[in-house]
C-alpha cells in the first residue's frame, strides 16, 4: 500500500513526520507527491489544504488536523491519527473505515476548462469588493440579469461553507443538487432566493468591464474575465473520494 503525503508548510511536518514512521512500520509506503497508484491521501493542514490539492487526486483522501484548525472535510488529528492509518493499512472499506463520493464542478471560460475541479465552489465576482458584478445567468428555469457582488455556484457540501454565509441553505453531503447564489445581491432572480438545480449548466455571462473566477477560494485558481466573456459550471463527473470514520458523513 502507499501514500501520498501532502501538507501545510509550516504547520504539519511534525504530524507528516509522525505519519511516515507508523506507515514504514506497518510495511507500506509513502511519497511526498500525488502519484496515480496511491492507494490514499494523508493532507495535513485544514481545509484549505484539502481543496489546494484535490483536484489531482485520484485516491481517497483522509484530512489530519495538525492541531489548530477547524475544518470540514478533517477526519483525523494527533490523538487518533496512528489507529486510523493503521485501518487504512489492514482494514476493508465499509468496515473499518468509508469512502464518501463528493459532487465536484467543472467550470469553463469561453468554452476552455479552467482546469481545476471545485469541491465547494466556483465564484465569479468583479475584481474588487467596492465594484458591482453585472451578469447574466442562464439556468433552465431561463435568464435573469443580475447584479450583485458575486455569483457562487456550489456543490452540496460546499452549501456548508461560503454559500452559506451567503444565504444558502445547507445541503446534505449526498444531494444530487448543485446551488446558485449571489452575495450581497442588489437586483436579479438570485435576490430573492438560491436556485437549486438537479440539472445544468449554469451560464454566466459577464456584462461588466471585467472580473474574475476563482475555484474554492483559492487566490492561486484565479482566472480574469472580461465583457461577454461566459462561464459556464456544471457538475463534473469525477467525484472526490473522502474518508470517513463514520457511516454518516454529515
Amino acid at each position: 500500500m502507499k501514500f501520498s503525503l501532502r501538507v501545510k508548510t509550516g504547520y504539519g511536518e511534525k504530524l507528516r513526520e509522525a505519519a511516515k514512521a507508523v506507515i514504514e512500520s506497518h510495511g507500506a509506503s509513502w511519497t511526498h507527491e500525488i502519484e496515480d497508484d496511491c492507494d490514499f491521501a494523508l493532507v495535513f493542514g485544514g481545509d484549505g489544504t484539502v481543496m489546494r490539492d484535490q483536484s489531482a487526486f485520484k485516491c481517497p483522501v483522509l484530512g489530519i488536523n495538525p492541531g489548530k484548525s477547524m475544518g470540514y472535510y478533517l477526519r483525523a488529528g494527533p490523538d487518533d491519527m496512528e489507529e486510523k492509518i493503521v485501518r487504512l493499512i489492514n482494514g476493508a472499506n465499509g468496515r473499518h473505515y468509508h469512502v464518501f463520493s463528493l459532487m465536484r464542478l467543472e467550470a469553463a471560460i469561453n468554452g476552455e476548462p479552467v482546469g481545476t475541479l471545485a469541491l465547494n465552489d466556483v465564484l465569479v465576482s468583479p475584481i474588487y469588493v467596492r465594484r458591482m458584478l453585472k451578469a447574466n445567468i442562464d439556468v433552465c428555469c431561463g435568464k435573469s440579469l443580475e447584479r450583485n457582488s458575486g455569483i457562487i455556484v456550489y456543490t452540496p457540501t460546499g452549501s456548508h461553507a461560503f454559500a452559506h454565509s451567503a444565504g444558502a441553505g445547507k445541503m446534505s453531503y449526498d444531494s444530487n443538487m448543485l446551488g446558485v447564489a449571489a452575495f450581497a445581491p442588489f437586483s436579479g432572480i438570485l435576490k430573492r432566493k438560491e436556485i437549486l438545480l438537479d440539472k445544468g449548466p449554469v451560464k454566466i455571462e459577464c456584462l461588466s468591464e471585467e472580473g474574475e473566477v476563482c475555484i474554492d477560494g483559492s487566490e492561486v485558481n484565479i482566472r480574469p474575465i472580461r465583457k461577454g466573456d461566459v462561464v459556464t459550471v456544471r457538475k463534473s463527473e469525477s467525484p472526490f473520494r473522502m474518508v470517513s470514520f463514520s457511516r454518516d458523513f454529515d
